[in-house]
């Protein structure tokens, strides 16, 4: 049997065709390529969304089992990629292409957001209250590698912090301390503990200082700050995910250790987990402590970071009078982070 093609039915007389040619319409192959691109696009896109809810779902797993609390850390990332992809659904065209274009440009944003918002923010939102003293308070990983010494020690006198935990302060930042000497004259690191390579810069008398390196728990620094009421300034370092299991065990040693002083309390360091992390929660719950952070603040290499790590918690009787900022990376990997908060003398 053969067939040919219509291409206009005027051309043709039916009678005078042979009956065992088959008419096909011309338009057809075109009409089944088509709905392959179709089938193409909804397929992709279907694809997409069902891996970015997958990969959230996961995060949320990880607060039963600690396994999958790699998958937190990318929890806006996965967000994200769930609203572009919903957004791609809803297009008459190009569904996956561009549901991918504004995956990225989301996720860029998320980058741009911190500096931003280091940009306008405002100083000092909220009004003092009676009793309460205001104190900027920062923490500052910065990254074991880095040797661009003046520039750490600009950046730090620049931030202009009360006080400031140095997280990754190896034995070689020492020189830091004769550098920054003038402007924080009360000074403590922890190299005399075995990787406890953490300090405590204050231009208040400190008192009580300790530190811990390699125990149960997270390398910590710990110093009380008795002009300030006592307050107690804590500097944590955890473990890197996807070490999870070792990271929660870290987090939970650390709240055994520092469980009886809570009435005082700000807490600052590279946890290596986000807001979205079991982490950060188990922290919050186990301590009483209130998180002000949620800006990503690594990797500072390229301007872009993605993973909010580096925190400040308090206690809740701490106000925060500002918004917590970063500031400039001078050689590291991580922004630090700084903001004001009102405390308590009383």
């Amino acid at each position: 049997m053969r067939a040919i093609t219509l291409r206009d039915e005027n051309e043709f007389d039916i009678t005078d065709l042979d009956p065992d040619l088959v008419l096909v319409d011309a338009k057809t192959p075109r009409r089944e390529a088509k709905l392959r691109r179709r089938h193409r696009e909804w397929n992709g896109v279907l694809i997409g969304l069902m891996a970015a809810i997958a990969g959230l779902v996961a995060g949320r797993l990880g607060h039963i089992w600690p396994l999958f609390d790699v998958f937190s850390q990318f929890g806006m990332q996965f967000m994200i990629m769930t609203g572009a992809f919903v957004i791609g659904i809803a297009l008459p065209r190009l569904k996956s292409m561009f549901a991918l274009m504004l995956t990225v440009l989301g996720i860029a944003a998320y980058g741009s957001w911190p500096h931003w918002t280091a940009s306008h923010a405002a100083v000092d939102q909220l009004a003092l209250l009676d009793g309460e003293k205001a104190v900027k308070i920062a923490t500052y990983n910065s990254f074991h590698d880095n040797v661009d010494y003046d520039s750490i020690a600009r950046e730090v006198e620049r931030i202009g912090a009360d006080v400031v935990t140095m997280i990754e302060f190896t034995p070689d930042k020492a020189v830091l301390l004769d550098k920054l000497r003038l402007v924080y004259p009360f000074q403590f690191s922890c190299h005399a503990e075995r990787f406890c390579h953490l300090a405590i810069l204050s231009k208040y008398p400190l008192d009580s200082p300790e530190g811990r390196g390699i125990w149960v728990g997270a390398p910590y620094i710990k110093a009380r700050i008795p002009a300030l009421g006592g307050l107690s300034v804590i500097g944590v370092h955890t473990t890197r995910f996807p070490h999870s299991r070792a990271q929660l065990a870290q987090v939970t040693g650390l709240i055994d250790q520092l469980e009886t002083d809570r009435s005082r309390v700000i807490m600052m360091g590279d946890f290596n987990a986000t807001p979205f992390s079991r982490i950060t929660t188990t922290i919050e719950q186990g301590l009483g402590l209130v998180r002000h952070t949620s800006q990503p603040t690594w990797p500072a290499n390229y301007g872009l970071p993605q993973l909010a790590i580096d925190h400040i918690f308090t206690s809740g009787n701490i106000r925060a009078l500002s918004d917590p900022v970063i500031g400039n990376a001078a050689g590291s990997d991580h922004f630090p982070v700084s903001m004001t908060v009102a405390v308590p003398l009383n």
